[in-house]
C-alpha cells in the first residue's frame, strides 16, 4: 500500500520536474536569443559594409592560386598514375 502510493507519487513528481525543465529552458532560450542574437543582428544590418560577398569578381582579378606546384614527372606531366605510386 504504502510502496504504490510512493511510486505514484514519485511518478507524479518526475512528471512535473519534466514539465517545468521544458519551461525553463525554453524561457532561457528565448531570454538568450533575445540578448544576445538581437543587439548583434541590429549591429550587423546597421553596419553597411557587405558582409557576403556574393558578386563576380572585378575584371581581371584571379579567382584561384595554386598553393602547391603541381608534382611533374620525368616528362613534365602529372598524372594520376604518378600520384598513385609510393616511389
Amino acid at each position: 500500500m504504502v510502496l504504490s502510493l510512493m511510486k505514484t507519487l514519485w511518478r507524479r513528481w518526475k512528471g512535473l520536474a519534466h514539465l517545468l525543465v521544458k519551461a525553463q529552458s525554453w524561457i532561457l532560450m528565448a531570454v538568450v536569443y533575445v540578448f544576445a542574437m538581437g543587439p548583434i543582428s541590429i549591429f550587423i544590418k546597421l553596419d553597411k559594409r557587405r558582409r557576403l560577398d556574393r558578386g563576380p569578381p572585378p575584371p581581371g582579378a584571379e579567382t584561384y592560386q595554386c598553393a602547391v606546384p603541381p608534382i611533374s614527372s620525368g616528362a613534365g606531366t602529372s598524372d594520376v598514375g604518378r600520384a598513385q605510386r609510393p616511389w
